[in-house]
């Protein structure tokens, strides 16, 4: 055997050592994997739902994988198309239920819309009535037809006004027959990938376990460990919340008795979905609604969403998401605006899971150079 060069250059004599050229080969896959996503970024949104989706399904999943049917444990697939079967038939309940009740909401619209048109012709005659009345007590000539035709005139360009919005309206509704065609495409797709990660989920992890070299194997399954508790309280709370938010939205509206109930507490139950933003959005919408009846029933529904809120941010928020998913709130909104302005609504979707993930990088990193920093500090003193 040849002795080593002592001139040989550090880089080579480096890539003599087998750790180190394991190390260079693990990066150079993992720098691979970033840079094939960063090049296929347009396909990062359903895997990034189905993540997601199976990150929420994962203990409903594991629990029913671990029951047993005999001897035999139930399979993974088994699972996953039972959870699979019992969530598309309450939402195709659910959505033959509501799509009936929004029915029922929106054809009652055109009967407000008659009934405020005639309470304003009604308003249009007694008010034209008491302008005649003063003119002749206090011997002012009008022309009484000539004001009823100015009168009518107003009122037909409002109802003119009206019908070509309702027509616009169904022009909207007829892009959201084909929006929804291809979301259930868009469902299918998600739903299959989801299938795919829960079933394989603990090949995934090994696999992506092999990417890591062996003396870094403790700090790779405590970064993970941290991802895991960050996410459950960051996806799997805010999904509960929004559930919860929506469905004490829909209560407080039908019992004040707004109108569209079920389509404002749907919107309330998505837009929650985005932390502080969401629920500053759907509050609108609500509030508006209600104030087309009354004063007083407007301020009832926003106290109503206002003591929604506060169950939220002080008793739902700490015991459904958990110390350990708590970011401030200067973060959440930060990264709200950047994930919004970056990928529109979708980036504002993923901002805060994304900002988990990140923050508990950050944290990890920072926790490793502290202990770096004091073990530099101890050894000259044990010399």
């Amino acid at each position: 055997m040849l002795a080593r060069d002592p001139f040989e250059p550090r880089l080579i004599s480096w890539m003599r050592n087998p750790r180190v050229r394991r190390t260079v080969i693990l990066m150079v896959l993992w720098g691979f994997i970033a840079l094939t996503l960063a090049r296929f970024n347009f396909v990062l949104l359903p895997f990034g739902l189905a993540i997601l989706l199976a990150f929420i399904m994962a203990p409903a999943v594991d629990f029913l994988s671990g029951l047993r049917l005999g001897t035999r444990p139930i399979p993974r697939v088994a699972a996953v198309l039972g959870l699979y079967a019992v969530g598309l038939t309450f939402l195709g309940l659910f959505g033959a239920w509501a799509g009936a009740q929004v029915g029922r909401e929106l054809a009652g619209l055109g009967g407000v819309s008659k009934a405020w048109f005639g309470h304003a012709q009604e308003l249009t005659q007694t008010g034209l009535d008491k302008v005649e009345a003063f003119a002749v007590s206090n011997g002012i000539e009008i022309e009484r037809q000539e004001l009823q035709a100015y009168a009518d005139d107003a009122l037909a360009n409002l109802s003119a006004e009206a019908a070509g919005q309702a027509k616009g309206l169904a022009a909207v509704f007829r892009d959201l027959v084909g929006g929804v065609v291809r979301a259930i495409f868009g469902l299918f797709l998600v739903l299959m990938l989801c299938a795919f990660l829960s079933i394989d989920a603990q090949r995934i992890e090994i696999y992506f376990r092999t990417l890591v070299p062996p003396e870094y194997l403790n700090a790779y399954r405590y970064l993970l460990e941290g991802m895991s508790v960050g996410l459950a309280g960051v996806v799997r709370g805010q999904v509960t919340i929004c559930l919860t938010n929506g469905l004490l939205t829909f209560v407080g509206l039908w019992l004040l008795d707004v109108k569209l109930p079920l389509i404002l507490a749907s919107v309330a139950t998505i837009f929650s979905l985005i932390p502080i933003f969401g629920s500053i959005l759907s509050t609108i919408p609500i509030v508006a609604m209600a104030l087309t009846d009354s004063v007083a029933k407007g301020l009832f529904a926003l106290a109503w969403i206002i003591g929604i809120h506060l169950l939220e941010a002080n008793l739902l928020n700490p015991k459904i998401m958990g110390d350990a998913a708590k970011i401030h709130p200067v973060v959440v909104v930060f990264v709200l605006i950047v994930g919004e302005q970056t990928a529109g609504l979708m980036g504002a979707l993923f901002a805060v899971p994304i900002a988990s993930v990140v923050l508990t990088v950050f944290k990890f990193l920072h926790k490793r150079a502290l202990e770096t920093q004091t073990l530099s500090e101890d050894l000259p003193r044990q010399a």
